[in-house]
């Protein structure tokens, strides 16, 4: 932020206690520099030299705002202080909703320029914030706040009224079923000739005791009669509910007893004989077989023993024949060497062996297919005497359920043969019943009916009491609603004759500052074809806007959205000449002051020649404070607006250098030209 920014933002604050483009976080006025670690500003004011200042100090110090204002009245602080200081400044401004937010608004759009935000009243804000800032700095700020209150309470007031005409729909809703409910009375109502007989009541309750019904009798005539009736009906029907249960369930029985009739439990002892034989014969060729196969094993092992002998036989047979000699080649003895060598080679040919018999192995095949055929037949006779066993235990179950099914249902039969006959006479029994239940329950229905027209007309006398005690009420719930309408609709009628009133208001101010704006427009020199400005005042849906509106006059054309014709530099040039048609054409402005931040970052050369010039012959209506960055501009301003007169005073306030105690400030007054008129001549 610049020396100038934060000076000028100083005065705003001290006035208002806030700056608006900064948003509403107060923390971000404080110094980060500060010794003190406050944020405080004295600002004095004076409409006159001679006049007594007015001086306002305002301090924050990251937590609570302080405000003072001394005055010729005397010294107020707190919210006393900020209620002097509006009436002292803006009179407008303490009847608004925020006192200091409505005279910061004005302040920013008709006495302080900011120059971040020089655009922002013609090209950022809306049309219809636009028309609000003016409605506040012509004097239709307050319209415009009633119009708005009016408005949130006509919203209010058209919210409850719906709410109470939808609250009124269940009332009529309610009076329609009770006036179905009187002409359906009405339509079944017996004559005064109905009557009940007594003694078919009585004897309707002795056949209900018969029946087991638990309901005492009442008198036909009592008021407990109605309850008492259905009452028993309802046992009645529960009754017989569990009656057609039991006959259903002796039906089923009686054919599952008829199904079964003349089957036995099975005879297990012959089937567990035979298991038991063949179970013996097995075990008996399992013995054989072990002992076959151990004697095939030793005769296996002779055949083993004697083949290996032979082998060996063989060998030693085919050594001794290849040392033969006349002696013997061990003992060197004499032998008969002809019949030694035919015995050695039948010896070495295989000779001279004796096996078991092959006649002997073939017994053990024979006692395995026997065993494996007696194994099927066990297995056979086995599953036969499980599947009899399983049949004995279904026959059993059977038999119990049977038994119990019999008890329960109360029949004890001797024999078996007497079950049928049993359970069909208790199924001719529970129908028997049924149809006693069922008849009972239909004279009982028939009693009910006699009952409930006879005491139609109680319900008909308090159906007629309700049915106008609700049109009573609707009635009066329809003339409030129809009250609170007309209400509504009155309370429309002001809130358009506001609207009316606050337009029509800003724009007969804004016709009287027009041609203060196209003066300043013109002499600033904004654009070369659109030459001409106005205001352009309107009301769209129940909105005031304000829009603004550049013209060619030769060429005719009219353009109310100048930032698509005009560059930026031109735009800001069109924003000044707004600013200042508004500080200028208001008759009463919070402060006779004009504050222009820095212009020069905003106007090219041009523009600003234009707007120097307007400040010059502007400068005797209001107090200028322009700041800027540039010196030569500086010392321009200083020279084309020095004092004329005594009474006049321009002064210079130079912010130099920087450092965290802040700038060095030097001021110095622009001495006035004593000469009013230079003629300059020239000889050639």
């Amino acid at each position: 932020m610049t020396y100038s920014a934060s000076l000028f933002d100083a005065v705003l604050w001290a006035l208002s206690g806030r700056i608006p483009r900064l948003g509403s976080d107060s923390t971000q006025l404080l110094c980060r520099f500060a010794e003190s670690g406050q944020a405080r500003v004295v600002l004095r004011l004076s409409r006159e030299q001679k006049s007594p200042p007015i001086t306002v100090t305002r301090i924050f110090d990251g937590r609570e705002m302080r405000v003072s204002v001394e005055s010729p009245e005397g010294s107020v602080r707190g919210p006393e202080a900020e209620g002097r200081l509006i009436r002292l400044i803006w009179r407008e401004a303490a009847t608004a909703a925020s006192p200091p937010e409505a005279l910061a608004t004005v302040l920013t759009r008709s006495v302080y320029l900011q120059q971040d935000l020089v655009r922002d009243f013609i090209d950022a804000v809306t049309e219809q914030e636009r028309f609000t800032a003016v409605s506040e700095l012509v004097g239709a700020g307050r319209v415009t706040d009633l119009q708005s209150e009016l408005e949130r309470e006509k919203k209010a007031w058209s919210t409850i009224t719906n709410s109470r005409a939808a609250e009124l729909q269940p009332i009529r809703t309610r009076l329609i079923t009770m006036e179905s409910r009187l002409a359906e009375l009405k339509s079944r109502l017996v004559s005064s000739e109905d009557s009940l007989d007594e003694q078919l009541w009585a004897n309707w309750w002795g056949c209900l005791q018969s029946l087991g019904v638990s309901i005492n009798s009442v008198p036909i005539a009592s008021r407990e009669a109605a309850g008492a009736i259905d009452a028993a009906i309802k046992q009645l029907d529960a009754a017989r509910r569990a009656a057609e249960r039991r006959e259903q369930l002796l039906d089923s029985l009686g054919k599952e007893l008829s199904g079964i009739a003349g089957k036995s439990k099975p005879n297990l002892a012959p089937l567990r004989d035979t298991v038991a034989a063949h179970q013996q014969q097995l075990k008996e060729t399992r013995d054989k077989v072990t002992l076959e196969q151990a004697r095939v094993a030793e005769v296996r092992r002779l055949q083993a023993e004697l083949k290996e002998k032979s082998e060996q036989m063989q060998a030693l047979a085919g050594l001794a024949l290849k040392h033969l000699g006349n002696k013997c080649p061990v003992c060197e003895q004499d032998y008969d060497v002809e019949a030694t060598r035919r015995r050695l080679e039948a010896i070495a040919a295989g000779g001279n062996q004796s096996a078991p018999s092959s006649s002997k192995l073939e017994t053990l095949p024979q006692l395995l297919t026997a065993l494996s055929s007696q194994e099927k037949e066990l297995s056979a006779a086995e599953l036969a005497l499980r599947t009899a066993e399983q049949a004995a235990r279904d026959f059993e179950a059977r038999e119990l359920a049977i038994t119990k099914q019999l008890a329960e249902f109360g029949i004890e039969p001797a024999m078996s043969a007497d079950r049928v006959p049993a359970v069909s006479a208790a199924a001719r029994s529970t129908r028997e019943r049924i149809d006693a239940l069922v008849g009972a329950q239909e004279t009982g229905e028939a009693f009910a009916l006699q009952l409930g027209r006879v005491g139609d007309r109680a319900t008909i006398l308090e159906l007629q009491r309700e049915i106008e005690a609700a049109r009573i009420k609707l009635q009066q719930d329809e003339k409030e609603l129809a009250g609170r309408a007309s209400t509504g609709e009155q309370a429309q009628r002001v809130i358009e004759a506001l609207r009316e009133a606050a337009s029509r208001i800003v724009t007969e101010r804004v016709k009287e500052i027009e041609p203060l704006l196209s003066d300043i427009y013109s002499r600033i020199d904004v654009h070369p074809a659109f030459r001409i400005v106005r205001f352009l005042a309107s009301v769209v849906r129940g909105r005031g806007q304000l829009s603004t509106v550049v013209s060619d006059p030769l060429a005719g054309v009219d353009c109310n959205a100048p930032r698509t014709v005009l560059s930026s530099s031109q735009m800001n040039a069109l924003a000044v000449c707004t600013f200042l048609s508004l500080n200028l054409g208001v008759e009463r402005p919070p402060l006779e002051a004009t504050i222009l931040d820095d212009p020069l970052q905003s106007l090219d050369d041009i523009n600003l020649l234009g707007l120097v010039d307007l400040l010059r012959r502007t400068k005797d209506q209001r107090q200028l404070c322009v700041s800027t960055h540039d010196v030569r501009f500086g010392n321009l301003l200083a020279r084309k607006l020095r004092p004329r007169s005594s009474q006049q005073r321009t002064v210079v306030i130079e912010l130099d250098g920087w450092s965290r105690s802040g700038p060095v400030v030097t001021t110095r007054d622009v001495r006035g030209d004593p000469v009013p008129l230079r003629l300059v001549a020239s000889n050639q």
